[in-house]
């Protein structure tokens, strides 16, 4: 060694304080590359703040895309372990973002280690990391598992690892991740899932022959919950066969058994066509030491819609969650020109604004989102490239490394990184829908809850984010399919969207500043002018959007202190009921839901009401019956009880008018209006293929809008008509629906058919109270053997498109101005004028049925 290097090696050991503030942490970093020497101001704005609580168990930050969370992040582990707080563990949600905090690592001259794999030899620990001299860098999915790494509880097929730092990273994917790892899924292909099925199929009947016919059938929307009391009943023969599986080290059961193979008690078990999922209601954390009692755990992420479920999935302290670290710098947010273009013309239908978008993929690379590969189908006459899960690497790559690229991810709405050229022109066509049973579930029975809307919000803004990845960063984004839009522009849900997000879509909203195109070809080229000033940094886009973002004011966008108090107390009711207090764990919940009841839908306060229900049944059946029944009678799609005694379905409150102009005061302005009407009747046809199902929420749907009660009795009970509307008068309607049918004439069975439901509808509502009997079928004459009441009415293919057409005219009259400014009276005139109001309606868009 020469004696300028040992004279440096003599000096710097003598120094042996190491330094605990990040920043000057940073100082003392030696990046080998010009233009790494320094924070940016955001970074150095969260480190400050991070610093002046770093001693709490807990923290929460939020930052932009792009703010250098992974620098962040590698700071604060450097930081806890020079304070002596190791070992240091950073989490990734995948292997690429492993990938690339390694990367950052090595930038920075940052000690790393990642864990090795080897087929022949168990997978170990790096020394380094063990002796806290190097941060271990993993994905959440290898610490979060039944057969752990780093230990699980009560099983000893690894000893328990200490962790004294970690930091969790994309932490809204992570409690994916987590739920995901708690959940055994049994696919079809399985001897367990004809077997589980077989078990329960008589509850699947009880809750709906048709429900039940579906899953049959292989209908992949549908997925049912198995009732609380069958599963309780089975659950000795339900770990038999798990425990077959068990035996076999099948990865179905193998991964998740050390964490939910003592906690099947509180556990749910979903029901589809594909697979049968054994999920608990609560993650049970503590099976994981390693992350349970870990002394300090920072949880970062660029999305938060639902705060509350970092408490409820993964436990984190509430204070950290109501107090996180958010740099008012907002300098790294990129520009993001969200267009809607239906909002702007009508007649900018989505298949012409395919053509458009896809034309930019000469020059640009193009990523269009969809939920589903049905979706996909609509970009094939555009020679777009589909990704799925096995082909997303190479696409990924292709995209960072050429231009001139049209790709279609199919449900891809986190996990991919897409900044710079990568992608220019990003497409979200069509609402996410769910993915897994569990979910599949909560999106039928829970539609429209406002809890539920909060995580649709945070998946299509997660989507969002896919481009524009830094503040330099540039895109334009186009939103397409009605459904959609109507989400977004719904004023009740842009609440759930991230401050900046949702200052882009407002100005989206406004683009023209009321100057609305007169031709859908003026509309269009307005379109294609904004679009190119995004792409060609146009000056004055670059500062109006800096300014937008400036005077974002995230005051109104505060936590909700409500969704963080309900999680909080059913979490403490899911731990009483664990610890078998089954009374405490029911009155304590019971009692919150009934104290803040005012500020839960009618849909919340029944699935709340059928969860209390599930915490008694073990001791106390009789009582959770009268819950479910409770449940049941305040929203008709939860469970169906042992013992029913339903609730005859009542008018609406109010008139026609009144309650149509109730609905107006969701939006702020007409074309969203008129959006909304064209969603709900794109199911309303006839079409071998439209599930029946589908169908009859469009009928639910439209009655519930015109101002009618509106309920399904086949659905939620199991017996009596597809269709029930209670208008204002004294006549009931009960509906038929066979939109699927393709017979030239109306056969004997749905005849009979109808004939039942109006039994059913005697012995319900008595012989007294009038109903319109009405079958939607697209025949208008009967089989000669079919012998239909007297006042029964068919509902025809003409008739169906002439109900079709005066809803959409009712649409365009209502868009022609402000929402809000239409009074009760002008909303009557509308809806005698196109032959909607109740007096008219039935006679108006049926025929006699002979």
């Amino acid at each position: 060694m020469s004696k300028f290097k040992k004279r440096i090696s003599n000096m710097s050991n003598t120094t042996t304080t190491k330094p605990i503030n990040p920043t000057v942490i940073f100082k003392h970093l030696t990046p080998p590359e010009e233009g790494y020497g320094y924070l940016r101001d955001v970074q150095t704005e969260f480190l400050d703040n991070w610093s002046g609580v770093r001693g709490r168990r807990d923290i929460v930050g939020k930052l932009n895309t792009g703010a250098g969370k992974t620098l962040i992040a590698l700071l604060m582990l450097k930081s806890k372990l020079n304070e002596g707080y190791g070992p240091a563990v950073y989490l990734c949600p995948d292997r690429q973002l492993v990938k690339q905090a390694v990367e950052q690592a090595d930038i920075f001259n940052i000690p790393v280690k990642t864990i090795q794999y080897s087929s022949n030899e168990r997978a170990e620990f790096p020394i380094e990391f063990l002796n806290g001299e190097a941060i271990l860098i993993c994905t959440f999915e290898r610490l979060f598992n039944g057969r752990s790494i780093f230990g699980v509880g009560g099983y000893y097929t690894r000893e328990i690892q200490e962790i004294g730092t970690l930091v969790v990273d994309d932490a809204h994917s992570c409690i994916k991740k987590a739920r995901q790892q708690s959940t055994i899924t049994i696919p079809n292909t399985y001897d367990a899932y004809s077997k589980i099925f077989s078990l329960f199929e008589d509850d699947l009947h009880q809750q709906g022959a048709g429900l039940l016919a579906s899953i049959k059938a292989g209908e992949s929307s549908i997925s049912q919950m198995i009732p609380y009391w069958s599963w309780h009943k089975q659950r000795t023969t339900i770990i038999n066969i798990l425990g077959e599986l068990l035996k076999e080290e099948d990865p179905a059961v193998l991964y998740s058994w050390g964490i939910i193979g003592d906690e099947l008690n509180q556990c749910e078990c979903y029901i589809s066509s594909s697979s049968i999922e054994i999920t608990p209601m609560k993650l049970p954390i503590q099976q994981i030491p390693s992350f349970h009692q870990a002394k300090h755990r920072f949880f970062l992420s660029a999305t938060f819609s639902d705060d509350s479920k970092l408490l409820n999935e993964l436990g984190v302290d509430r204070s950290a969650i109501e107090n996180p670290i958010e740099p008012e710098d907002k300098g790294d947010v990129g520009e993001r020109l969200i267009i809607t273009p239906k909002r702007y013309h009508m007649e900018l239908e989505d298949y012409r604004m395919r053509a458009f978008i896809a034309d930019y993929a000469r020059d640009q690379n193009v990523v269009v989102i969809v939920p589903n590969m049905e979706k996909s189908k609509m970009w094939e006459k555009f020679h777009a490239k589909v990704v799925t899960k096995d082909n997303i690497n190479d696409a990924t790559e292709r995209l960072k490394s050429s231009v001139g690229n049209l790709m279609i991810f199919v449900a891809r709405y986190d996990g991919i990184d897409l900044a710079g050229d990568a992608c220019r022109v990003l497409v979200l066509d069509g609402m996410p829908t769910a993915t897994t049973n569990r979910d599949k579930h909560h999106q039928i029975v829970r539609q429209d809850s406002p809890i539920f809307n909060a995580q649709v919000a945070e998946t299509i803004e997660q989507g969002l984010g896919r481009a524009v990845r830094s503040g330099s960063d540039f895109c334009n984004v186009f939103i397409l399919d009605n459904a959609l839009i109507k989400f977004m522009f719904n004023k009740n849900n842009q609440p759930f969207f991230a401050p900046e997000t949702l200052a882009q879509i407002k100005f989206g909203q406004t683009i023209f500043d009321g100057e609305q195109p007169e031709t859908s070809e003026e509309a269009l080229e307005e379109v294609k002018s904004a679009t190119e000033s995004v792409l060609n940094r146009d000056p004055e886009w670059r500062s109006f959007h800096k300014q937008l973002i400036l005077d974002v004011n995230k005051d109104h966008m505060e936590q909700n202190s409500f969704l963080l108090n309900l999680a909080e107390n059913f979490s403490k009711a899911v731990d009483l009921f664990i610890d078998e207090k089954y009374e405490a764990g029911t009155n304590e919940f019971l009692t919150y839901i009934d104290q803040h009841k005012e500020l839960l839908s009618d849909i919340d306060k029944a699935w709340y009401t059928q969860v209390a229900a599930s915490f008694i049944y073990p001791v106390n059946s009789s009582r959770a019956n009268d819950l479910q029944v409770k449940a049941k009678n305040q929203y008709r799609r939860v469970l169906k009880p042992l013992t029913p005694n339903y609730s005859k379905l009542t008018r609406s409150r109010g008139k026609q008018s009144e309650i149509i102009k109730k609905w107006l005061e969701n939006y702020g302005d007409g074309s969203d209006v008129y959006i909304a009407i064209e969603d709900m009747i794109t199911n309303f046809r006839f079409s071998p293929d439209i599930v029946y199902h589908v169908f009859e929420k469009a009928v639910h749907d439209i009655g519930s809008f015109l101002g009618f009660g509106s309920a399904q009795p086949e659905t939620d009970e199991n017996d009596g008509p597809d269709n029930l509307w209670i208008p204002e008068g004294d006549e009931n309607v009960l509906i038929e629906a066979k939109s699927q049918s393709i017979a030239d004439k109306i056969p004997r069975g749905d005849v009979g058919q109808l004939l039942h439901s109006i039994e059913w509808y005697k012995q319900r509502y008595g012989a007294k109270q009038e109903c319109i009997p009405i079958i939607i079928h697209p025949s208008n004459k009967t089989e000669d053997n079919a012998h239909p009441p007297e006042n029964a009415r068919v509902m025809d293919m003409n008739k169906l498109n002439e109900f079709r057409q005066s809803l959409l005219a009712f649409g365009k009259a209502l868009s022609s101005k402000t929402p809000s400014t239409w009074t009760e009276k002008e909303i009557h005139q509308q809806l005698v004028e196109h032959n909607l109001h109740e007096g008219n309606l039935f006679k108006k868009y049926t025929k006699e049925l002979k």
